[in-house]
């Protein structure tokens, strides 16, 4: 299959004998509308990724399909280049989620790369919800995400990362950097939201996140009657393991929340509410626990 977006990366640069090999690996799934469910129609998934069945896990909400991503290499290694495509039918709901946190190894200058297409048609609904990625000491990561929207579709995306060095030497991670951009189905633009991190600016007393450990964006985009409204999201209690704060986005088209937590039981906590919230501003019923 191919994608509907153009590369979003330049030409590689001719190998050198110490340049690690391109690993590359697709995760590419259409849903659709089958009577009261969601079912997957044609499907393409190669080496990293794995995928098991789907799982229909709310009695309430049958429209509802959710899909554990999972990865058989143990994370992100460098030169990887991974591409992902969700298309939603007219009517479509589907939550997907990975099985655990991602690890990024040390990339050695060579990022591991991620694009991410999402098309959602009408009424479609896409709660895309990764655990965070763990960055090692010398993790590189470049991800880009574009998606379209039709006006009366629903859009949850997250995107987190924590900082991890095992052996406590002050080692951070390389570079982190990551494009988002949305647009509705006749290509206008509605949000981009891009940032650029090097490790070293989160280490030591000057950095902004402070003794936070995860940090974690999210976005909600659709019709403002199928969102949660905006007292509802300050209204949560994140415990004190995490601090959240909520924004509109440009174009009224949903909001965005940042938050920084202590810990993965707290940063979990926070991602729970805010995917319960939006089910339940979507489908007016409160979702039911995701095992991991």
């Amino acid at each position: 299959m191919t994608s509907h977006w153009p590369s979003p990366w330049p030409p590689a640069a001719a190998a050198s004998d110490s340049s690690a090999p391109e690993r590359k690996g697709r995760f590419d799934l259409d849903f659709m509308r089958h009577g009261p469910r969601t079912v997957i129609g044609r499907q393409h998934v190669s080496y990293p990724f794995h995928l098991t069945r789907p799982f229909c896990l709310d009695g309430a909400i049958p429209s509802l399909l959710t899909v554990y991503q999972q990865s058989a290499s143990g994370g992100l290694y460098r030169a990887d280049a991974l591409a992902c495509r969700y298309h939603l039918g007219a009517g479509a709901a589907a939550h997907v989620t990975t099985q655990a946190a991602t690890v990024v190894h040390d990339c050695h200058g060579q990022p591991a790369r991620q694009a991410i297409d999402v098309t959602l048609e009408d009424d479609a609904f896409l709660a895309l919800v990764p655990d965070p990625l763990v960055l090692f000491p010398g993790a590189s990561v470049a991800s880009v995400l574009k998606a379209r929207l039709a006006p009366s579709a629903v859009l949850i995306l997250a995107d987190s990362f924590a900082l991890h060095d095992p052996q406590a030497k002050g080692q951070p991670f390389d570079q982190l950097t990551s494009e988002v951009s949305l647009r509705d189905a006749e290509d206008h633009l509605l949000v981009r939201d891009c940032f650029r991190v090097q490790g070293a600016e989160l280490t030591g007393p000057a950095s902004p996140t402070g003794q936070w450990r995860i940090v974690s964006s999210f976005l909600f985009l659709g019709p403002p009657a199928r969102l949660p409204k905006r007292d509802v999201l300050t209204g949560l209690d994140p415990g004190a393991g995490a601090v959240l704060g909520v924004s509109p986005l440009a174009n009224s088209a949903g909001w965005g929340v940042r938050c920084l937590a202590a810990d993965a039981v707290s940063a979990r906590r926070v991602a729970e509410m805010l995917f319960s919230a939006s089910v339940f501003a979507a489908f007016g019923q409160l979702p039911s626990a995701r095992r991991k």
